[in-house]
């Protein structure tokens, strides 16, 4: 997924008569692929080339406060398309999302922000955009996707590597490097991917539009497209990208909304 001349344009000829022709599916995947890689550098041109009207762009379709991410996101959103059936929308979506960013920086807080973070007490002036403390019915099973102790919750917090007060999107559950991160609920594998930030992450869609992100994984196991039960091994621990050691950063998410997670992760 991510990352002899002569010769082989002759046997290509050769084994063109022989082969089968393509099918109905083979060949609708093979136009979505290509409409899709054609788009995907398009919108890569335009964020190198026109950067103010990319992020423009972006504020309009995704109405999020992104950061850039690595380019191999957007080659990992495309390689969706190969493990599981879905439509272009989908597919070019994940690509737009990898390249102008999707999870949120964590926020530098302001003066009231901090004062809450310090009080622990907050009101809906204090917290960023699209996000929620208060508990959500899941309306489906779960279990915690790791044992261990919760050693940064969801808040604004004194960032361990920025040392400054930001906001914090998930919890950071501690383990050893090597531990098996399992399934929060029943679901579809959504995003593979590696930035500088989450380092190894994985996504799992789960019913009623929630979404699970598992990220600073040492190696993934799960597949893009790939349905999972609940407590399926999807990763291991590890301390890649923004970390300082290893544990698994755990991100709840319902409808674009960053949910807390202490209340479903905690033992």
């Amino acid at each position: 997924m991510r990352e002899y001349q002569k010769d082989r344009s002759r046997e290509g000829r050769v084994r063109q008569k022989s082969e089968k022709p393509m099918s109905k599916r083979e060949r609708r995947r093979l136009v979505r692929l290509s409409v899709s890689g054609i788009l995907l550098v398009l919108v890569v041109a335009v964020k190198l080339l026109m950067p103010d009207l990319a992020n423009a762009y972006k504020d309009k379709l995704l109405n999020l406060m992104g950061e850039d991410t690595d380019i191999v996101e957007a080659f990992s959103a495309m390689g969706k398309a190969f493990s599981r059936e879905g439509g272009i929308r989908d597919t070019l979506e994940d690509a737009y999302t990898a390249v102008f960013g999707e999870k949120k920086p964590e926020e530098a807080a302001s003066p009231a922000q901090t004062a809450a973070a310090f009080s622990g007490v907050y009101t809906p002036e204090s917290l960023p955009e699209q996000t929620a403390l208060d508990q959500r019915v899941l309306g489906f099973a779960y279990a915690p996707p790791l044992e261990g102790t919760v050693t940064s919750a969801f808040g604004y917090r004194l960032h361990p590597i920025a040392g400054e007060n930001r906001f914090h999107y998930g919890v950071d559950i501690d383990a050893e490097e090597g531990t098996g991160i399992r399934a929060f609920a029943d679901g579809v594998v959504g995003v593979v991917a590696q930035s500088s930030d989450l380092g190894n992450y994985v996504t799992v869609d789960h019913p009623g539009g929630f979404t699970t992100l598992y990220a600073h994984c040492k190696c993934i196991t799960a597949s893009a497209g790939q349905t999972v039960r609940c407590g399926a091994i999807l990763a291991q621990v590890g301390q890649t990208g923004a970390a300082t050691g290893p544990h698994l950063h755990f991100e709840l998410h319902w409808d674009q909304v960053y949910i807390n997670p202490v209340y479903y992760v905690a033992s």
